[in-house]
């Protein structure tokens, strides 16, 4: 299972979390849980918890692969029948957010993508037709010059005489 790092921590390096951490434990400091009740530090390991917000905090386990798509975490749900001509692939997907405890699922959405030599692109929205429209935006931004340079060639021509 892959462990996040929660946004939320204190610590920016391990080596300053291992040492507070050290200090606590010997100090007989608790961590706690996101039900409420406290653990002994003494009885976690360094990467279950986190210094959130003045306290030690254990974080829950999250799963899921997080894949970010326009700068947002989702977690892809299943990929959706729906076929296109434009190749694009669909999936049900939720949005991940945090709390002090670690990440959590959100939202539903649709998620677009479409893979090309150069890379892969990603997408999402409320609707199939949102990720979509959303997606060809980012593809036309990208590839501008090879579809003026194709579609227009003849006006180009055109506009030279």
């Amino acid at each position: 299972m892959t462990q996040y790092k929660n946004k939320f921590a204190t610590h920016t390096n391990i080596m300053e979390k291992y040492r507070d951490f050290n200090r606590d434990r010997r100090a007989g400091v608790h961590a706690y849980k996101s039900d409420g009740t406290t653990v002994p530090l003494t009885s976690v390991k360094l990467s279950q918890v986190e210094f959130v917000a003045g306290l030690w905090r254990v974080q829950n386990p999250f799963p899921h692969k997080i894949q970010m798509v326009r700068d947002k975490q989702f977690v892809l749900v299943e990929k959706l029948p729906h076929v296109e001509k434009n190749l694009f692939e669909f999936y049900l997907a939720q949005s991940v957010y945090e709390n002090c405890y670690g990440p959590l699922l959100g939202a539903y959405y649709y998620v677009a993508k479409y893979t090309t030599d150069q890379g892969t692109y990603w997408s999402y929205g409320n609707t199939i037709e949102q990720a979509r429209a959303f997606l060809g935006i980012k593809l036309y931004d990208e590839y501008m010059g090879l579809i003026h340079a194709h579609a227009c060639k003849n006006q180009f021509a055109h506009q030279k005489k």
